[in-house]
């Protein structure tokens, strides 16, 4: 049996794969903030406070600019999260890779170690109003909807580049046989 090869996945990878989990992320932030009486463009503008500062909770900031330079940091930040996932993700046992439960836990693990940087770390030292939301819940968020998905994402590619492995394998031993 072959043993499956270093995964060296590119930057494309990280990055398409962060921007798809920070959509997820959004859409779960956007969901708490209504579901706990809050505005849903209080993490648009939460975000948004990281390139504009406090003003952006006040009214001299219009929701459009809000959402522009929410979602732009929101999916800059999702992007360069993806990117260092893909980094750890190439370290992981081979064999770990393409399992399902193996890879959640790390990436459940990742989206806290995330949390923690983001908001424990940089927030507590630069953007206070991070630490205005509850916090547990921000734990599980960047757990179930950041960092599960960007596990799943990479799992399943990590799966596809194992069948495309075996084929390719297959077919150089079909060669060799004739």
């Amino acid at each position: 049996m072959a043993r499956r090869r270093y995964t060296p996945w590119s930057a494309t990878n990280g990055l398409l794969f962060g921007l798809a989990a920070g959509v997820v992320l959004a859409l779960a932030e956007v969901v708490l903030a209504v579901a706990t009486g809050e505005s849903p463009m209080r993490p648009v503008r939460m975000s948004a406070g990281v390139a504009l500062g406090p003003p952006a909770f006040t009214p001299q900031v219009s929701s459009a600019t809000a959402l522009l330079v929410g979602f732009g940091v929101h999916f800059a930040l999702s992007a360069v999260a993806g990117l260092v996932y893909s980094f750890l993700d190439a370290m992981l046992p081979p064999d770990g890779r393409g399992r399902w439960e193996f890879q959640s836990a790390v990436g459940m693990l990742y989206g806290i170690a995330v949390w923690l940087v983001s908001f424990q770390f940089i927030g507590r030292g630069y953007y206070p109003w991070f630490l205005g939301v509850p916090q547990f819940p921000q734990i599980v968020l960047h757990a179930v909807f950041l960092g599960l998905p960007l596990a799943v994402f990479f799992t399943a590619a990590e799966r596809r580049r194992a069948l495309l492995d075996a084929g390719e394998a297959a077919t150089a031993a079909r060669g060799v046989d004739s």
